[in-house]
């Protein structure tokens, strides 16, 4: 998919899994089950009925899907697509793999369009990590952290609580960190400062080592002085060593 989700066509979304699903599929010479073409179909079947109950007018009220509905079809939906992904990473197509992977990014936003909560965030926490390794235009990354905002205000409370801090590669962690790292890159001041405070809040212990490290790199890159200055305030008021264990 391309960067500009801002209207996410599920029939577009549809046939670039299909490209990538046939190649799959192509290479499967098993019989053990689930096969990835019992999962091509099954994916294909949830994709037209999220669309057909999308473009409301093809059917009756009475048919529409309810907001639950939406919530269970669109989690199963991201498995779906996860697990195609280990399919082709498990055939040694790491490219596809990771082109797999990275669909259920817009298929979260368009979820969390309508109103959905996201259960399953770790195919997308990694789609979005890739897609922040390719971007280096500033606006683009702009875009790529509105998407990732709209998606951590739908995550289901349970993740975003995050009681459980011992891993450091959940992806919750992950998320938030990648956000704040996204801002830096975009050079955008109000985006840094909403991102700084959200590592703040929900990842107080991870907080000072960003801030140190981001000092560290400031100077090492060339970033704009408004950016070091700003990273700066960040360091000295959250980032100092003897805040740290």
């Amino acid at each position: 998919m391309t960067m500009d989700m801002a209207q996410i066509d599920l029939s577009l979304l549809k046939e670039a899994f299909e490209t990538l699903a046939d190649v799959i599929c192509d290479n499967w010479d098993s019989d053990e089950e689930p096969s990835p073409i019992l999962l091509k179909k099954a994916v294909i079947q949830l994709l037209d009925i999220l669309n057909q109950n999308n473009k409301g007018e093809y059917i009756k009220p009475e048919d529409s899907l309810i907001p639950d509905e939406i919530d269970e079809l669109g989690d199963y939906g991201l498995t779906l697509l996860q697990e195609m992904s280990a399919f082709a990473a498990d055939l040694g197509i790491s490219e596809v793999s990771d082109q797999m992977e990275d669909l259920t990014f817009p298929l979260a936003v368009w979820l969390v369009r309508q109103n959905s909560e996201i259960k399953t965030i770790e195919p997308i926490v990694n789609a979005f990590a890739r897609q922040a390794n390719h971007i280096n235009d500033a606006s683009h990354l702009k875009q790529l952290f509105n998407y990732v905002s709209e998606i951590m205000e739908s995550i289901d409370p349970k993740i975003s609580q995050d009681l459980e801090k011992t891993n450091p590669n959940r992806p919750w962690r992950i998320m938030i960190i990648n956000r704040a790292i996204i801002a830096t890159r975009s050079h955008d001041k109000d985006l840094m400062k909403n991102s700084f405070d959200t590592l703040i809040e929900y990842l107080p212990e991870d907080a000072p080592r960003f801030f140190e490290e981001g000092v560290e790199q400031m100077h090492s890159m060339n970033y704009p002085e408004h950016v070091k200055e700003l990273m700066q305030h960040y360091y000295l008021l959250h980032g100092s060593s003897h805040t740290l264990h």
